[in-house]
């Protein structure tokens, strides 16, 4: 069934609706309630409301808007889904400034009473779980720059609602929601806004203006879908069903969105293939070569080609020649890219590469330079790929920010500045067994180390083939070996301790199931005389045969750690 807005509110005003004790907080940002009007000002499908009807005295919570209380009732609803969206109308259609518990500035939206018909391409969210959209991203203050001042009501004035600033709240053609829903704005004041009526110019406005005033009253009137669960459900039950609700489905991210509008503008007849059949022939292309890259990566990849930066805000202002033209280009360099990366960077696929994100900056840097680098430009990437991939360039932060920020680098010709912005992130470029603590074998570092052993065609010890993450055999995967057996080491140190990267190095599953938990004392010197002293050394195993004894791990550990080091540095040298 459908209910109307007016309906609903009324329920949280007189405490006939009520949340769930298992309810989050509310959280959306100004932005949300904007859109959320703007598609209820022009009728678009904003979503099912869930709700169970009961007589049972459950756990409750208080909305975070002003409701009553639900004692009057003889049966109430719990809010299962739709929190947000009628916290935000509970508002806004109260007539009052979206001011919620916790928050320090209240949510007032503005209308333009002159707004384009056409509707304008919705500004697409970051993909960072850790970077949030400014909350205020429309709050644009005045200017000393009468041009600056222009543009930014030029840009405002392309949309029909807008997060309340002083530079639209002071135009004749902005209104306040909530004023007009508190009823401060009347039809009168909207004929003061409109000049002369009398004048042809005065009346067309006067015209338009009323129509659209009537039709933002009329949100009240829109009507959600509400489903209703029945009374005799346990509170076990419901509960059970608001997990699955809030969980099953899958955030919708920037890229899905930033697809979405790419492929609307993209579109072709029956005979010709659309923009989602490109990307994934070429995808499964990537994927046959070893290289599994999802959409939003080559989405990501295509938006910095054309833009020269990876968010996915300026999509919609694409053209079909634009997007077709840079696809080409798109092609061309994420497969270049992929070559340098096996080639030039020993990466064998996707599994070593700490970040995604490499795959776009790559791709960008040899579209930039035609695929041409100079000797001294395939150094600088080396060097920069090293360290950036070993640290975790793009794993902490603000990982868009951080592309951005090498993007622009790459953009103003001065790949040398990609050391700077390194240095700038992680204070120095150097290594030390530092590096090495407290890692886990996800960690970029750790990574690292494989590719560093295949760049010194370390061999397993048992078939004596080079390391190889595409071994087609399954007793020939590769598979990460600790040299002190953890059954050995369980009831004297901790697990963070036995699983010290220190502790692993790279062997393959045959070779693996034959040593078993076997003694490091016993089985690395039948090892060393059956590989030989060199195949110890590409492994950074400590040739001291003390400290291959379980009473002496931690020294082990300290040396080989030293031992990693010289590795790394040993490879930093050769690109000095």
């Amino acid at each position: 069934m459908s209910e109307e807005i007016r309906n609903l509110i009324s329920q949280i005003n007189n405490g006939q609706m009520k949340l769930p004790e298992m309810q989050r907080d509310y959280v959306w940002k100004s932005t949300q309630v904007r859109d959320l009007l703007d598609s209820l000002y022009r009728g678009y499908p904003t979503g099912t409301i869930l709700r169970w009807e009961t007589t049972q005295k459950v756990p409750t919570r208080d909305f975070s808007v002003d409701a009553g209380a639900a004692d009057k009732f003889l049966s109430y609803y719990l809010l299962l889904d739709g929190q947000q969206r009628l916290t935000s109308l509970s508002a806004v259609l109260n007539g009052k400034l979206v001011k919620v518990k916790g928050r320090t500035k209240a949510i007032d939206i503005l209308f333009n009473l002159d707004h384009p018909d056409k509707l304008e391409n919705t500004k697409v969210a970051t993909d960072d779980d850790n970077e949030t959209e400014n909350e205020e991203e429309d709050n644009e203050e005045y200017t000393n720059d009468e041009e600056e001042n222009k543009s930014k009501l030029a840009e405002m004035n392309r949309r029909a609602f807008i997060a309340s600033n002083p530079l639209a709240k002071n135009q004749n053609n902005w209104i306040s929601v909530t004023e007009v829903f508190s009823e401060k704005i009347k039809e009168a004041d909207i004929i003061k806004r409109c000049g002369d009526i009398t004048t042809k110019e005065g009346g067309e406005k006067f015209q338009k203006y009323i129509e659209r005033f009537s039709a933002l009253k009329h949100i009240e009137k829109q009507k959600f879908e509400v489903i209703t669960l029945p009374s005799n459900m346990s509170y076990e039950e419901v509960t059970e069903i608001f997990v699955r609700v809030n969980s099953s489905g899958t955030k919708l991210k920037g890229s899905d969105l930033a697809l979405a509008q790419i492929t609307a503008t993209w579109q072709t007849n029956t005979e010709e293939k659309g923009a989602l059949i490109h990307f994934n022939e070429e995808i499964e292309k990537c994927a046959k070569h070893g290289w599994d890259i999802s959409i939003g990566i080559v989405v990501r990849t295509l938006v910095s080609i054309l833009t020269g930066q990876s968010r996915f805000k300026v999509v919609g202002s694409l053209t079909k020649e634009e997007l077709q033209t840079g696809w080409n280009d798109t092609k061309k360099a994420i497969e270049h890219s992929i070559d340098y990366l096996q080639n030039g960077l020993y990466q064998e696929n996707a599994s070593t590469v700490s970040s995604p994100y490499f795959l776009v900056l790559l791709s960008y840097i040899f579209f930039q330079k035609n695929y041409m680098l100079t000797p001294e430009e395939d150094k600088i990437i080396k060097k920069w790929f090293f360290i950036a991939n070993a640290k975790g360039r793009y794993s902490r932060g603000s990982s868009e920010s951080i592309l951005d920020q090498d993007l622009l680098t790459v953009r103003k010709n001065e790949l040398i500045g990609l050391l700077d912005n390194l240095h700038g992130q992680f204070g120095r470029l150097a290594f030390d067994t530092k590096d090495f603590e407290n890692k886990s074998t996800n960690s970029g570092v750790f990574k690292t180390l494989f590719t560093l052993m295949r760049y010194n065609k370390t061999c397993d010890w048992n078939t004596k083939q080079i390391l190889s993450m595409n071994n087609l055999a399954n007793r020939n995967k590769i598979e990460f070996h600790h040299i002190f057996p953890q059954n050995l080491l369980k009831n004297t140190y901790e697990k963070r301790e036995i699983n010290d990267i220190s502790n692993q190095t790279f062997i393959v599953k045959r070779t693996n199931v034959l040593i078993r938990d076997d003694d490091p004392a016993v089985y690395l010197p039948e090892l060393l005389k059956e590989c030989g002293r060199d195949a110890f050394v590409k492994h950074c195993i400590p040739l001291n045969k003390k400290l291959w004894n379980i009473d002496r791990y931690m020294d082990f550990i300290i040396k080989r750690r030293k031992l990693l080091l010289q590795m790394v540095n040993d490879y930093l040298d050769s690109l000095s």
